[in-house]
């Protein structure tokens, strides 16, 4: 009996080790579940901010202060305000995850500036989509990135979202550094938009 008893005991200290490994597993997902919304949120903040950028460059606009972001004592990003037009907010933060995240980023080309994606152009029925035209959006879905060219109407899967916790992932800019006459814009692909802070120039490398 007693022997049963010892069984019995062993097979529970094992199933409630399994359940807590479960569980533990479960906790983690959701965790970076959330830490990769919290991100895209970022990134669409971004992408925003982006199209605005361009709008500064169209208009001629000057930047009047470039603000760091601060997130427990390290800089995540910045805020950019200008002479006329509304003030945007960049982030260059990374998403904890070694999963791949799509870049959203702009390009000139022949004097107007078009979405990239992963820094191939992105195309609306075999033609470039202008900047100024609706901004992509991405949302983290199925542990999946999606991404929509239509503002939300419809969308399409990327790829997984979610990968191993602890690698830094990718940002939409690599830096943001000034000098006394300009502010140089690095995006990920190592390009670089120059706005000017008294008048406005602008250079794409």
């Amino acid at each position: 009996m007693k022997r049963y008893i010892l069984i019995l005991l062993a097979a529970m200290a094992m199933l409630t080790g399994c359940h807590k490994k479960i569980w533990d597993k479960l906790n983690d997902h959701e965790a970076r579940i959330a830490r990769l919304e919290a991100f895209c949120n970022q990134m669409n903040t971004t992408i925003g901010s982006l199209q605005q950028i361009v709008n500064v460059l169209n208009s001629r606009d000057y930047v009047k202060d470039v603000v760091p972001v601060m997130e427990n004592g390290k800089t995540i990003g910045y805020t950019i305000t200008f002479g006329t037009s509304s003030p945007v907010t960049i982030y260059n933060g990374k998403n904890g995850e070694d999963a791949h995240t799509p870049l959203i980023g702009i390009k000139e080309f022949e004097g107007a500036w078009y979405w990239t994606l992963d820094g191939e152009w992105i195309l609306a029925d075999g033609a470039k989509v202008r900047s100024d035209a609706a901004t992509p959006q991405l949302k983290v879905e199925d542990d999946s990135w999606w991404v929509s060219y239509d503002n939300g109407s419809g969308w399409t899967k990327l790829g997984p979202a979610v990968g191993k916790p602890g690698a830094d992932g990718d940002s939409m800019f690599r830096e943001v550094r000034q000098d006394n006459g300009h502010v140089y814009l690095v995006l990920a692909d190592g390009s670089e938009i120059v706005l000017n802070k008294g008048g406005l120039s602008w250079v794409y490398v």
